[in-house]
């Protein structure tokens, strides 16, 4: 189970945050890699008589760096860079997700620690007809309006800053991006919708950079974005469509209730797709309501082991404490909690390996697409690994994520900067049996491109 509750320069500078004392990127560094080291579920794994001596080294040049790094978006820019070596996106930087009081004060701090800078209205107007990698781009959902400039500093080449973003998102001026020069790509920084710095890259193109289109380029058809967590429509008389964009914990009642709602189309409509595109994750519960319409023979279910420290103890608490988590999840979770404190140290077992059997086979629907992306990770893999053993399912998409060998993530906050710190605090025993989907993912049963509208594909596919 994951119950993870598994986003100008001719200017003058308005704001440039550095560390308040006593607080330093070399302290900070230090307490991530013990963090990590004492807590995460794979570091035994990875860290092993091959790699040590590349660690190590690895290790020891990013504590060196960190000595002369002075902003802290610099900072967990080095630390990600150094938590790369893992190779696993269950170890992550993020906001709190856990107390909305201390988050809110957290989150205020790092709205203060924005670089802003100014653009005159003639300097913007200079920008529209620019080639190359400067000029004003549009964010891939069409929210947000920025300006990427030459702007070099011992960090990077390029800026990007926003000239208008939707409510709630940025505010204009603010540095977004901080991007480096390479052959044809641009790495560095963007800040997402949580001002978290996150590392990316950025290929570069005639008319975009990554998914940063150029205002005023002729723009591929796309499906329409919708922000509802769970949504459905008939397609035809053959086929309903839902869609779920998260297994939060906080959606599972959603997801039941929109189950629920379509009781009637589903026990009597042959065909059913289901969208999972961009759905990260969540918690296992959340997708109970789903099992029932796509069984058709009895579930194979490999266990897990958790690593029991203080640290993962902690974590697995205050997730017991959360808001939306069903009363047996509470009790399980009590469980494991005892079981961790009576063999710290260890790896002990978190969930049995088991088969799961339903007493009959619903007659509809008869056949199931489930639509999948890069974007697809930990919960939602896990559901995958059940769906793709019913007969009735079809995969259609791209590979996932491959985020789930090492999974259940639990945190702490860094110990100045105003971030938290996330890692896998269990370990599936699917690894000793060669099974692994880390850094592989899921792949599709029928492969779609981009370009493509793949709820049409699907449709077709199946009713034809």
């Amino acid at each position: 189970m994951k119950f993870i509750l598994t986003s100008v320069l001719f200017l003058f500078i308005i704001s440039s945050t550095s560390f308040a004392q006593p607080c330093n990127c070399n302290q900070e560094f230090k307490y991530v890699k013990d963090k990590i080291e004492k807590n995460y579920a794979g570091f035994k794994d990875k860290v092993n008589a091959k790699t040590e001596a590349t660690y190590h080294k690895r290790t020891q040049a990013a504590l060196e760096q960190s000595k002369s790094i002075t902003k802290p978006a610099h900072c967990v820019y080095l630390i990600n860079e150094w938590l790369t070596f893992f190779k696993d996106g269950h170890i992550q930087i993020g906001r709190n997700r856990i107390s909305k009081e201390k988050e809110e004060a957290k989150l205020q701090e790092r709205i203060q620690a924005m670089e802003r800078l100014s653009l005159s209205s003639q300097e913007l107007a200079n920008f529209k007809n620019t080639k190359g990698i400067t000029g004003i781009y549009w964010s891939e959902d069409s929210t947000s309006r920025i300006a990427v400039i030459k702007n070099k500093t011992h960090f990077r080449d390029y800026a990007g800053v926003v000239i208008s973003s939707k409510a709630g998102r940025w505010l204009p001026g603010q540095v977004i991006l901080e991007l480096k020069s390479g052959k044809d790509t641009l790495k560095g920084i963007m800040y997402d919708r949580y001002y978290i710095p996150t590392t990316i890259s950025l290929q570069i193109k005639e008319n975009a950079l990554g998914s940063f289109k150029r205002e005023g380029s002729k723009q591929s058809s796309t499906e329409p974005v919708s922000e509802a967590t769970v949504s459905s429509k008939v397609l035809s008389t053959k086929t309903l469509y839902i869609k779920i964009s998260t297994f939060n914990q906080l959606n599972a009642k959603n997801i039941d209730s929109l189950f629920k709602a379509n009781r009637s189309n589903l026990s009597k409509m042959p065909y059913l797709i289901l969208d999972l595109r961009n759905n990260g994750g969540g918690a296992d519960f959340a997708y109970r309501p789903i099992t029932p319409y796509i069984y058709t023979n009895t579930f194979r279910n490999i266990g897990a082991d958790v690593l029991a420290t203080d640290d993962n103890i902690a974590g697995w608490a205050a997730i017991a404490t959360t808001n939306g988590l069903p009363p047996d999840q509470k009790v399980f979770i009590s469980e494991v909690i005892k079981k961790m404190e009576q063999g710290k140290g260890k790896l002990v077992s978190f969930s049995d390996d088991s088969n799961t059997s339903l007493d009959s086979v619903a007659p509809f629907p008869q056949k199931v697409i489930i639509l999948i992306n890069k974007n697809c990770g930990s919960t939602t893999e896990e559901f995958l690994l059940l769906a793709k053993q019913s007969s009735k399912v079809t995969l259609m998409g791209e590979h996932t994520a491959g985020v789930l060998d090492y999974s259940n993530m639990r945190g702490a906050d860094f110990s100045c900067m105003p971030y938290m710190l996330y890692w896998a605090t269990s370990r599936s025993r699917r690894i000793d049996e060669g099974i692994v989907i880390d850094n592989i993912g899921i792949s599709p049963d029928q492969v779609l491109k981009p370009e493509q509208n793949w709820i049409n594909e699907a449709k077709n596919y199946v009713e034809k």
